[in-house]
């Protein structure tokens, strides 16, 4: 779990710039990626001190937990990017298949939509993990 959320952190962070794509978003993220990484450590510490042993997810948890990276590393890949000139707009999309406003837009809200994940599929690891803590 912690391999994972770091590197998926860092992915959401700063991962297109694989792709070409950087710009402002490396600054203004830096405030959300510190939530998020104080978050997935709740998550963290209270997974590991569960009842039990070995120390594993249930099957919900596990399946809430994978949504919380899949929505990472969407987000990560197609969050657009822009810089001081117009030519600077940037998206995966735009990169592979080609400049467009409409890719742009696109890619935007593929991001959203991928971020609205992290934040439903994190709501729900956190009260599986508490839940589980109050029936022990």
């Amino acid at each position: 779990m912690i391999p994972l959320n770091l590197v998926l952190l860092a992915w959401a962070w700063f991962g297109r710039i694989v792709f070409g794509v950087g710009g402002w978003f490396l600054l203004i993220l830096v405030p959300f990626i510190a939530v998020l990484l104080i978050a997935l450590l709740v998550t963290t510490i209270l997974a590991l001190t569960q009842q039990g042993s070995p120390k594993a997810l249930t099957r919900p948890q596990a399946i809430a937990q994978l949504g919380v990276w899949l929505g990472l590393f969407g987000f990560g890949l197609f969050l657009p990017d822009f810089g001081d000139t117009e030519e600077s707009e940037l998206s995966f999309l735009t990169q592979v298949f080609g400049r467009s406003d409409r890719l742009f837009d696109l890619s935007m809200g593929i991001a959203l939509a991928f971020g609205l994940l992290v934040v439903v599929a994190y709501l729900v690891l956190l009260v599986l993990l508490i839940v589980s803590r109050r029936r022990a």
